[in-house]
């Protein structure tokens, strides 16, 4: 177009540039004309791409939208290529003004507009493209897959030549064979069909064959012999194609179907279906073959006019008519391409097509040479279309998608890096702390090195391989010296895609400051800890610890547990999910610590705090020892049952101490069944001997004279709450009435508790 002379008068070469601005401006792709850099004019589609929409690119650099690495190619081409009329195909990265590289392929060629030879440029984006071929793919892979584990046959065959032409192998493995049974699949399968039902078989074959091409199915039942000797029925449907050839003879598509076991239940359904029908609900694309001398399709797998919301009086009368018509020539001539290809090759193509309601559908094409004449060339190909409409719209909220992320990641208090095993950023937004100092388009492209000391850098890089060794999240914590002030993040790595990893950055400065509080809190209650340890081994010691347990131990916990629940409140949402535990686990551990304090209180008060013994009448003790736990006897439906019981003369308070931690553990180690507690009592010569018994768990008789020791526990803390002190205050209140305690179980048949007292 260079050698075009321009006329001299004024408004001819303003109608030339205008009939110019009209191609760019009807371009199915974005599209510019520059001049040494300076674009002079672009249409919608190129400032879309480049994320200026609504803005006059007329005069703008091109250079500035260029990657920095791919500038000097687009140099070299334009000092190549300015003065001649050949065209020129370029691969560049294009940045738009979002800052998000682009792959994308630029065609240009030399122009004559404003009086200038510029250059006219077409562009095509790669990224969306691959991105959609992907899909595409991905749905192939899957209705390949799906044919695969189909739990029926598919059988396509050459019917003259008696050949399997496909089979997904359904029917022999539901016989129970395996591939090493047979050589020839065909032989295989006819050789086992029941002696009976041949005939019936060759009638179906004659008949399928006669009616060739006329677009019905045949079906036929008959009976195959499984590896065990078993008779089997199956139902055949099947029907024949007309002028659909692979070699030689007509080509019949079967699924086969085992109705041994709903044979008369479904026989109905399976007159009344087809397998048309079936391929209709199933697949999700469109299978057609056409015929390269008719130009029209001969085959295809499901209705087409209902595909595309037509009804079949409005249908095109050539099913091609459905593509737009801007693009029907277009498609007319891949056809004729694809007859140029290679066995086993396959061309992909995208063509918009007009719906009988005027909406219009994108379709992936895929064709493949399907028939070939004596000579070699190709008479018909197969096409499998595919709808992805779908994802033209997933396009449109991708981008407001990014611009969603774009805003979440400027609100979130966290630095989000994404990198490689090397190190070089190729996302990254600051945090708070640092978005007024750092840019995102900075880093892009430079080392993780240039951010952190050489010390830090190694600490994330090693980091950065394990996770992507172990395929899993890490954790690790850095301490970053500023100028003025230390930082101190947790850093959370994650694997991401193509050898890649997401680096979230938070700020823990305050949680900290938090952590050591805590420590000292901890120091400090360790301390305390080491002073109960060294009361609690001497017996004669236990009333000095009681008060040291009552006053100075109970104090430290109580602002332990406040300071920590204080922190937790103030605290909330800001924390770490391990300082939020760490924190919970500080409250629980001081709750627990004051439960076992108060029952060593109590312990220690068995011998100390006993009250005169005095006449007690055990029935009455008992019921109120029921009405204290009400509440328990009622949530777990609990039962206690009352025998003949003694007046004895003993301690009434501890004495209904005893009774209250008997009956509460039986209810608490409980069963499925709900808890049933028998209490008797027997007199022998110088005690009565009383009886505990429940229905729950048990216990191994290992462990019988374990259980009444003090800080005994055969359970965890999060499945049996209590301090392991309850049966050891038994033994003591037991031993201060000149008795013993025992018990006997079995594990999942309950325990008994046996108890002396004094007559």
């Amino acid at each position: 177009m260079s050698g075009i002379e321009l006329d001299n008068s004024a408004d001819i070469g303003t109608r030339y540039d205008a009939d110019i601005r009209c191609m760019v401006d009807i371009a199915p792709y974005p599209a510019l004309i520059h001049h040494n850099g300076t674009i002079k004019y672009a249409n919608n589609l190129a400032k879309s791409l480049l994320k200026e929409e609504g803005t006059d690119l007329t005069g703008q650099n091109l250079f500035d939208y260029i990657y920095a690495d791919d500038i000097q190619a687009v140099l070299d081409a334009a000092q190549k290529y300015n003065n001649s009329d050949d065209s020129n195909i370029l691969h560049v990265r294009v940045i738009d003004t979002a800052g998000t590289v682009l792959k994308v392929q630029g065609k240009s060629i030399s122009i004559q507009y404003g009086g200038q030879l510029c250059r006219y440029i077409h562009v095509y984006n790669f990224d969306r493209a691959e991105q959609a071929l992907g899909q595409m793919h991905e749905k192939e892979e899957i209705l390949t897959k799906i044919l695969e584990i189909l739990p029926d046959s598919l059988l396509v065959t050459d019917s003259t030549n008696r050949k399997i032409l496909y089979s997904n192998k359904s029917m022999v493995r539901n016989l129970g064979y395996e591939a090493e049974d047979f050589t020839d699949e065909y032989v295989f399968i006819e050789s086992k069909i029941h002696p009976e039902d041949l005939h019936k078989i060759v009638a179906f074959r004659e008949e399928l064959t006669a009616a060739t091409g006329d677009g019905t199915f045949r079906s036929v039942e008959y009976r195959v012999r499984d590896k065990t000797g078993n008779w089997r029925w199956m139902m055949s449907r099947s029907i024949s194609t007309t002028g659909v050839k692979l070699g030689s003879g007509n080509v019949n598509y079967s699924i086969v179907q085992d109705i041994t076991a709903r044979k008369e239940k479904e026989q109905e359904l399976l007159r009344n279906q087809t397998f048309q029908q079936k391929v209709n609900h199933t697949s999700p694309v469109l299978i057609s073959i056409f015929d390269l001398e008719k130009m029209s399709s001969i085959y295809q797998s499901k209705d087409m006019a209902e595909w595309f919301r037509y009804t079949p009086d409005t249908f095109p009368a050539r099913s091609f008519d459905v593509i737009h018509p801007d693009y029907q020539q277009d498609a007319m001539d891949s056809i004729r391409q694809a007859a140029q290809l290679a066995d086993g090759h396959v061309q992909t193509t995208v063509y918009p097509a007009v719906q009988g309601d005027g909406h219009i559908k994108f379709l992936l094409t895929r064709t493949a040479v399907f028939q070939r004449d004596d000579a070699g060339r190709a008479t018909q190909v197969l096409m499998v279309h595919s709808d992805i409409t779908d994802l033209k719209e997933i396009e449109s909220r991708l981008d407001r998608s990014e611009e969603t992320r774009k805003a979440i990641l400027h609100t979130i208090p966290d630095m989000v890096v994404i990198t490689d095993m090397d190190g070089e950023i190729f996302d990254f937004y600051p945090n708070e702390l640092f978005r007024d100092v750092l840019s995102s388009f900075n880093f892009i492209g430079k080392k993780i090195a240039q951010l952190l000391t050489p010390e830090n850098t190694k600490a994330v890089l090693d980091a950065v391989a394990g996770v992507l060794r172990d395929n899993r999240l890490h954790t690790i914590d850095l301490a970053h010296s500023g100028r003025e002030t230390t930082y101190y993040m947790e850093l959370r790595i994650s694997p991401f895609i193509d050898d890649k990893v997401v680096i979230v950055a938070r700020d823990i400065a305050e949680q900290k400051e938090h952590q050591d509080k805590i420590d000292h809190y901890n120091k400090e209650l360790f301390a305390k800890n080491q002073e109960l340890e060294r009361y609690i081994t001497s017996n004669s010691e236990l009333e000095k610890f009681a008060y040291i347990a009552s006053h100075d131990l109970r104090e430290p916990l109580r602002s332990l547990t406040g300071f920590a629940q204080l922190l937790q409140k103030r605290n909330e949402g800001k924390l770490t999910r391990e300082s939020e535990e760490f924190i919970e686990n500080i409250i629980n551990g001081a709750h627990r610590m004051n439960t076992l304090v108060s029952g060593l209180l109590e312990y220690s008060r068995i011998t100390s705090a006993g009250k005169p013994f005095a006449n007690v009448q055990i029935p009455d003790l008992i019921r109120k020892v029921k009405s204290d736990l009400k509440i328990s006897i009622e949530e777990n439906k609990a039962e206690v049952i009352l025998f003949d019981l003694p007046n004895l003369y003993c301690d009434e308070l501890q004495m209904r101490q005893l009774f209250q931690n008997l009956i509460s553990n039986a209810i608490k180690f409980r069963s499925e069944a709900s808890p049933i507690v028998k209490i008797s009592a027997e007199q022998q010569e110088r005690h009565w001997l009383f009886k505990v018994e429940d229905n729950g768990i048990g216990l191994d008789p290992r462990y019988k004279e374990q259980v009444f020791q003090i800080f005994t526990r055969l359970h965890s803390q999060d499945k049996y709450q209590g301090s392991g002190i309850g049966l050891s205050v038994c033994k003591k209140i037991i031993e201060r009435h000149g008795g013993r305690i025992w018990l006997e179980s079995t594990p999942g048949h309950g325990a008994t508790i046996f108890f002396t007292v004094a007559v």
